[in-house]
């Protein structure tokens, strides 16, 4: 068996190149030689006719094509390799981006939690979530949205307070009792008005029943009967005692909160009562003034018609009833008055004075006897100047005219029986005198003279 040796010449790049590859492939320079020489020996094997030297040669160049492919592969992996390492890197920046803007992210997100636990404990502070309220997510959106609802609540809740605050001033200020009280019937506040009558500060009635006041029994009663039924509102005049005095008071009781509570205001109205007694006891005098007078009492209106009479009214002027005379007179001046240009004279005054005093003339009776009477009469109305109606009083002064009449026919009859005994005196004192005598002594002569 003939051995022949083979020699490969490998330049030292190649054989650097050759390491590496085999370094790639993770194999042994002598295996893959070896694996070269048995393709070399499968190659001369194969061919019927022993290869050329050229050949041979090609053969033996052919391991140059590996390395160089090798080498090829090797440039291609580390481009890939940097555009990996490149791609990792920008890709792990940009995950330590997300991971810094994630961190960022929940720390607001915690900030505007933390902001509602701040609002729950009435110390949350619009300025903490400043920051949150410029990203333009929907967190910025939310916190935006938080603040302004926020800021929202603080006004409502300043709004709140003042209104509060100018409600306590204004129940204050009435001079009235004000107090709100619920379905049990305890109640929830007062007014300073309603304390200061019970003698107590207003948050010490707070809580309190209303049977704890005993001298506001009735209104207990009013307020318990008003709780348990189906009104909404109602009012009722009642009866207390303040401060050992008796005091009327008009309670007006409006249901609120679905008709779980109620407010009450307690008009104090015992003047008014008193007002009322007084005047009802004024004008039952007046009525008995009214009715037993012997003057004539008359209210009328401007155009002449009867709003009322007396019965000594109708009985100067010859009816039976203050009725009788309101129905028969429908124009005072046609057909009361003798003379009608007394009527004109009467208006005249009024018009100009608003009243009239001694205003005497004759006026018709119902039987068309004609009889004397003197008017004393004002108009009434109001502060501004309108006038509602006349009111006056009439006599009969016929008797008197008639004694005045007569008083003066005397007069005169006692003036000419005067004037007569002055004319007897006059001559009797005339006779005595020296020029009577001489003028008497004349006379005598010239009548003897004649005589002769």
């Amino acid at each position: 068996m003939v051995v022949k040796l083979l020699t490969l010449s490998i330049p030292a790049p190649e054989l650097d190149n050759l390491e590496k590859y085999c370094q790639q492939c993770n194999r042994t320079k002598t295996d893959l030689i070896e694996e070269y020489l048995r393709y070399l020996n499968q190659l001369l094997q194969s061919h019927e006719t022993k290869p050329s030297t050229e050949q041979l040669l090609s053969q033996i160049n052919t391991p140059h094509e590996p390395i160089k492919e090798a080498n090829q592969e090797k440039l291609d992996l580390e481009i890939l390799l940097e555009i990996v390492i490149e791609h990792s890197t920008n890709l792990q920046n940009q995950l330590h981006k997300n991971n810094q803007q994630m961190l960022k992210y929940l720390q607001q997100v915690e900030k505007v939690t933390a902001a509602a636990a701040a609002v729950e404990n009435d110390c949350f502070e619009s300025d903490s979530l400043n920051e949150v309220a410029t990203r333009s997510d929907e967190l910025g959106q939310l916190a935006r949205v938080f603040q302004r609802m926020v800021q929202t609540l603080k006004d409502r809740e300043q709004e709140l307070s003042e209104a509060k605050e100018q409600l306590e001033a204004v129940l204050n200020a009435v001079p009235g009792s004000i107090s709100w009280i619920n379905t049990n019937g305890v109640y929830l506040g007062v007014n300073k008005h309603l304390a200061e009558n019970l003698n107590l500060l207003p948050e010490n009635v707070n809580g309190q029943k209303l049977e704890f006041f005993k001298s506001q029994s009735q209104f207990a009663q009013f307020m318990s009967k008003f709780l348990s039924s189906q009104q909404t509102a109602a009012s009722q005049e009642i009866e207390v005692q303040i401060n050992n005095s008796r005091r009327y008071y008009l309670i007006a009781a409006q249901k609120y909160q679905q008709g779980n509570a109620a407010v009450t205001v307690g008009i104090d109205i015992t003047d008014r009562k008193r007002a009322q007694e007084a005047l009802r006891i004024a004008e039952e005098n007046y009525r008995s003034i009214f009715e037993n007078a012997l003057d004539g009492i008359f209210q009328s209106t401007f155009d002449g018609h009867y709003i009322n009479v007396n019965p000594a009214m109708a009985q100067i002027h010859g009816y039976d009833s203050p009725q009788e005379m309101m129905v028969t007179v429908a124009e005072i001046g046609s057909q009361l008055y003798v003379e009608p240009s007394c009527r004109q004279d009467f208006q005249r005054l009024m018009e100009a004075q608003g009243e009239v005093k001694g205003f005497e003339y004759q006026v018709y009776q119902r039987d068309g006897n004609i009889i004397w009477v003197e008017e004393n009469t004002r108009a009434v109305g109001d502060t501004n100047g309108n006038l509602f109606y006349y009111e006056g009083i009439i006599q009969d002064i016929t008797k008197r005219k008639q004694e005045e009449d007569a008083l003066k026919q005397q007069v005169q009859d006692l003036r000419i029986e005067i004037d007569q005994q002055k004319r007897v005196c006059q001559v009797a004192a005339i006779t005595q005198t020296d020029y009577f005598r001489e003028i008497q002594a004349q006379i005598e002569s010239m009548r003897f003279d004649e005589d002769f």
